[in-house]
């Protein structure tokens, strides 16, 4: 039994060597996607990048479509923890809204590297079924966060599907818009007019803006 249990802990011990290696070379994924784009993207000079041999990467990924999966997966998942970040310091339902959609249009989400990114992958996402079913994943994951948050709103589900469909396509849109010009106006009125819709689906349907907000992105 004392064996079986050393064994065990051995084990787990392997597993979260694993899942950090995971990490690292994903990480190093997105630094040369971030520096040469998708394209030139190779297994090489993702190991190149993360300091490790090529057996490390054979390891642990089937091949460089998971490398990308789980590169974007990460890249999704720094998003999503800023996010929950933010909620911390929201008070009511509507300052929880605007506190979630803002997050993906702070500062550190706006940089050229991570908007290259972005683009890279929804566009690998094409070609690529592994990478689609990710995308896929990871928003309806977000689609069902920011419904949670409209929940207190008390609106009629099919209301709330119809207004999330729309702003859902505009953040993607205003993403696009701001990488082609980096408009800091265009995308403080994109991101008012987002809230504006949300808002509306309140008791009172004002759609307007939670109370103490300033419309300028984070």
């Amino acid at each position: 039994m004392e064996a079986w249990g050393m064994a065990e802990a051995e084990a787990a011990k392997t597993g979260g060597r694993r899942a950090e290696r995971r990490v690292q070379i994903a990480r190093a994924a997105l630094a040369v996607m971030a520096r040469e784009g998708v394209a030139r993207l190779t297994a090489r000079r993702v190991v190149a990048e993360a300091g490790l041999s090529l057996g490390h990467l054979t390891y642990n990924f089937d091949g460089m479509d998971e490398v990308l999966s789980e590169a974007y997966r990460l890249l999704s998942a720094d998003l999503a923890a800023a996010g929950e970040a933010a909620l911390q310091g929201a008070d009511g339902p509507k300052a929880r809204v605007s506190a979630f959609l803002r997050t993906g249009f702070a500062a550190p989400f706006l940089t050229p590297d991570h908007l290259r990114l972005r683009l890279d992958l929804w566009s690998a996402a094409r070609w690529h079924p592994g990478i689609a079913a990710t995308e896929r994943d990871l928003y309806e994951r977000y689609r069902a966060r920011l419904e949670g948050l409209l929940a207190p709103f008390g609106a009629d589900p099919a209301r709330v599907t119809a207004v999330v469909d729309v702003v859902m396509a505009a953040l993607d849109g205003l993403w696009l818009d701001h990488a082609r010009r980096a408009d800091q106006a265009a995308l403080a009125r994109g991101l008012a007019e987002c809230e504006a819709l949300l808002f509306s689906l309140g008791p009172e349907g004002s759609g307007g803006q939670a109370a103490g907000r300033d419309p300028s992105p984070r």
